[in-house]
């Protein structure tokens, strides 16, 4: 168990290094968590890049005023939209 110890105390103060950032632009605000693990941008009523496995949510329910939300997974990989 002593060996495995710094390893554990070095990955909980990467982990607390890395954090949660949270930026006011002029359309909303965007927020990542982990370094991009997730990522919310409210007020982005952009497209999700082709990189990207892209779910438009507003599709699935219907909705008639979109918010412009969009949230990114796994660096990217998967990105829930609201356009």
């Amino acid at each position: 168990m002593k060996r495995y110890l710094p390893c554990l105390l070095a990955l909980a103060v990467a982990c607390a290094a890395v954090g949660c950032a949270t930026q006011r632009t002029k359309t909303g605000r965007n927020t990542n968590v982990l370094g991009g693990l997730a990522r919310v941008d409210s007020g982005s009523y952009q497209s999700a890049p082709a990189t990207s496995l892209d779910v438009d949510t507003s599709d699935m329910v219907g909705r008639n005023n979109p918010s412009g939300t969009k949230v990114s997974l796994l660096w990217g990989l998967l990105t829930f939209t609201d356009n």
